[in-house]
């Protein structure tokens, strides 16, 4: 085949003004396909709570925003040497009334490549922590579902993701048998944070909870205001998160009276954040997660929840299955499987039973 006829993207160019290997170090380059990387970045929170903001923030684009209806798609790209990074953002609209929308993003197919962000609004306290507990657990809870069936068909991803999480907060870190790592890199956004100005006893026990519940699920977190400063750090973490952009520790910072927090699970420890404040618990409303309920109760007391909250809560049908017992769920799947073996096991026991009994009943008859 002639140059002539050769296609477009394999012909030989040749620069008269460089030498031999100027020209063959050229075409080399320009020859060289680019792969491209797909990311999947899953945006949730609850309604209002900014995630569009958020978004635009780290896309760098000054759409003004509007509200979300259903699932949202936005993108980001980045290209590093012959690796073209392709970020496919999914924002999930209405809180947790749409949840079950993030099974649609999150499957067997991409669950590698998964980034979740949970955004909470700090204009709306008294959500703050019911929302991120939600999509912490919805989020461990999806990851189970996918790593239990790629398992059972011999897949060794389970095991990949969750040792790189081990790995990501040390494997060495005292706290790292007291997490729960559900494999998906994780950041919890803290938005809007200027409500609390001047307000350091609030933003104290507000912040120091917010740390615990990201470190007990090896998240990361990030307080973020429309300053510059707190964009910079947004878009440090989840570079670093999504696109694995080496992350600089400088930004690391957890006294919220000293700029905004932002808290990695490896540098983070359940030492380093304290115990919550001694708080009443008379009227206290439990989620039995007894890890959970010593901050929820302070911040109950603190940042009395809504009643609609509360309702909302009661009427969610997975917080039900997360939180009583009643129907079939602990908030735990260690805990969770293990009740179901012994449920099955229990079940064994009773059909065993049924045999033996059967079988000296038709004994007696024969000799009877």
């Amino acid at each position: 085949m002639s140059e002539g006829d050769a296609p477009e993207g394999s012909r030989i160019k040749v620069d008269s003004t460089k030498d031999l290997w100027q020209n063959i170090v050229q075409n080399v380059k320009e020859s060289t396909t680019n792969e491209t990387q797909d990311l999947t970045v899953l945006v949730v929170g609850a309604k209002g709570s900014g995630k569009s903001t958020v978004i635009n923030r780290v896309l760098g684009s000054s759409t003004k925003t509007k509200p979300t209806t259903a699932l949202e798609y936005s993108f980001g790209k980045r290209d590093d040497r012959n690796t073209t990074q392709i970020a496919h953002f999914w924002e999930l609209a209405q809180g947790s009334e749409l949840s079950q929308l993030s099974d649609v993003v999150v499957t067997p197919e991409n669950i590698h490549t998964v980034v979740a962000v949970i955004v909470v609004d700090c204009h709306d306290v008294s959500t703050m922590f019911e929302s991120s507990t939600y999509w912490l657990k919805r989020i461990d809870r999806r990851a189970q579902e996918i790593f239990q069936k790629m398992k059972a068909k011999g897949s060794q991803t389970p095991d990949k993701m969750l040792a790189r999480a081990q790995r990501s907060v040390g494997e060495d870190h005292p706290d790292l048998s007291r997490m729960r790592l559900s494999g998906i890199p994780t950041v919890v956004v803290c938005n809007r944070l200027d409500i609390f100005k001047g307000d350091s006893t609030r933003l104290k026990l507000m912040a120091k909870t917010m740390r615990h519940i990201a470190h007990l699920f090896g998240a990361h977190l990030v307080f973020s205001s429309e300053q510059s400063a707190d964009v910079t750090k947004l878009r440090t973490v989840l570079n670093h998160l999504v696109f694995q952009v080496p992350f600089d520790p400088r930004v690391i910072g957890v006294d919220p009276e000293r700029g905004s927090v932002v808290a990695t699970p490896d540098k983070d420890s359940f030492r380093d954040i304290g115990d919550p404040y001694a708080s009443n618990m008379a009227d206290f409303t439990s989620t039995g997660d007894s890890e959970l309920d010593r901050w929820k109760a302070a911040m109950d007391e603190m940042f009395p929840p809504s009643k609609k909250s509360e309702t909302k809560m009661v009427e969610d049908p997975f917080l039900k299955k997360l939180y009583d017992t009643a129907v079939d769920g602990f908030g735990e799947p260690t805990i969770d499987s293990m009740r179901k073996q012994k449920d099955e096991e229990l079940e064994q026991y009773r059909r065993n039973l049924s045999k033996k009994s059967e079988k000296k009943s038709d004994k007696d008859d024969r000799e009877g």
